[in-house]
């Protein structure tokens, strides 16, 4: 049976609002009227939970009983595979919130006030049980990601709660501001009420009244630009044998035509003449990693602690494997740090890909990719063999194509940093 310390410890877990990633946004959205309404910190309680509602879910969901309740984890296997339900309803209502900064605290400060009207995804009751979601686009992350306490059995709830975002306000200039409404659905996928979209562009954050919107419908154009990660800037040359000896004079330090931006990495610690004359035989890559430009944040504080590493594919041993300094609080990191890959040929080069992935280090945790580019010809394969990341196009081929052409002179581009690749490791 479903004894009392069950049933209490239910209601606690109802009280939870379980949450999906998936995009979607209106830029058209805008407000109806303005309502005074001063900003709160307060964030009141649930109303009681429907304790005999939750009993008989419980009775009629027997498969469900071998696992137990469902905790936040276990219900955020649909969120984290964006498998929320949409279209159930047809989008309704609107909500109501205020938007200010608040110097003090360095933070953006959403006022989410009510909502009223909402599509009932419970239409026998005429009931919803209703939470609002806000990103600051384009950061779609779990940590980005701030939410409200679900009401229950209403379709005009009032939250009264203050979801706050750490960060510079000048970062605040690439961001959009998306607000969702969701139907909690405890036992399956949470269903879409709607949605707002604020560019926060341009905008003074100087009235913290809170003003209504009409929900929209899911709008998908917003998705392929949500996946923008940021731009890395990178100079490539490839250093002919006859030229490599004079890269190892005046004491072993390197000497190149990017001057400060060279230096001593990997298996060139302390490089001597006849050290120089062996490497001779082949000829070198060298890679300069400059800067990397508005990298989308993963930690709550809205900055990046990155670093760049670099794999000259298909080796991606721990020798092949070489990273630039980490450059803290940053989403604008400079590294002007350069790898250098020793003995190789234009023949191998033409054969072989460059791998390049910015990440956020965490010392605690496991770090976060935040994009990467490969340099290649994009073949598709490698010696003759299918491979699936001789995969370069546009002008990660283009950059790569001018350096083998090219031998002895550095080539430099800026390139925006794919949100995925394949192959790749998660934890580097």
């Amino acid at each position: 049976m479903f004894n009392s310390k069950e049933a209490k410890a239910a209601a606690e877990e109802l009280n939870r609002s379980p949450v999906m990633d998936h995009s979607g946004i209106d830029p058209s959205a805008s407000p109806l009227q303005s309502r005074g309404s001063g900003s709160s910190d307060a964030w009141h309680g649930q109303s009681d939970e429907d304790i005999d509602r939750l009993v008989a879910m419980h009775q009629n969901r027997s498969s469900l009983s071998s696992l137990g309740l469902r905790s936040d984890s276990m219900a955020s296997v649909y969120s984290g595979a964006g498998e929320g339900r949409y279209g159930t309803v047809v989008v309704k209502g609107q909500v109501e919130f205020g938007m200010q900064y608040n110097y003090k605290l360095a933070a953006l400060e959403i006022h989410v006030v009510r909502c009223k009207d909402l599509a009932a995804v419970d239409s026998k009751r005429n009931r919803s049980d209703p939470y609002v979601k806000v990103y600051l686009l384009p950061d779609k992350s779990k940590a980005g990601k701030r939410k409200t306490k679900v009401k229950k059995h209403t379709l005009n709830p009032i939250f009264d709660e203050v979801l706050r975002f750490h960060m510079p306000i000048a970062s605040l200039e690439a961001r959009t501001l998306w607000l969702t409404v969701w139907h909690s659905d405890m036992f399956g996928r949470n269903d879409f009420l709607g949605e707002v979209s604020v560019n926060l562009q341009g905008r003074v954050f100087d009235n913290p009244q809170s003003q209504w919107y009409l929900l929209q419908e899911r709008s998908e154009p917003f998705d392929e630009v949500a996946t923008y990660r940021g731009d890395i800037v990178v100079g490539l040359k490839y250093v002919t044998p006859e030229s490599t000896k004079s890269l190892f004079m005046r004491s072993g330090s390197i000497v190149s035509g990017m001057g400060s931006g060279l230096r001593k990495f990997g298996s060139i610690k302390s490089v001597s003449t006849s050290k120089a004359e062996r490497t001779a035989k082949g000829g070198q890559l060298h890679v300069l990693v400059k800067e990397a430009k508005h990298l989308t944040p993963i930690k709550p504080n809205g900055c990046c602690d990155a670093f760049c590493k670099s794999y000259l594919l298909p080796d991606r041993t721990r020798s092949s494997k070489q990273k630039t300094p980490v450059v803290k609080r940053s989403n604008n990191p400079s590294w002007t740090y350069t790898f250098i890959y020793e003995d190789v040929s234009l023949e191998d080069l033409s054969e072989r890909a460059l791998e390049l992935t910015v990440w956020d280090h965490d010392r605690l945790a496991s770090n976060e990719f935040l994009g990467g580019v490969r340099f290649s010809l994009g073949t598709g394969k490698s010696y003759g063999r299918q491979v699936d990341w001789m995969d370069a196009s546009g002008k990660e081929l283009s950059l790569w194509q001018n350096m083998l052409d090219r031998p002895n002179f550095w080539v430099e581009g800026s390139l925006v940093l794919r949100s995925t690749l394949d192959g790749i490791r998660i934890t580097p």
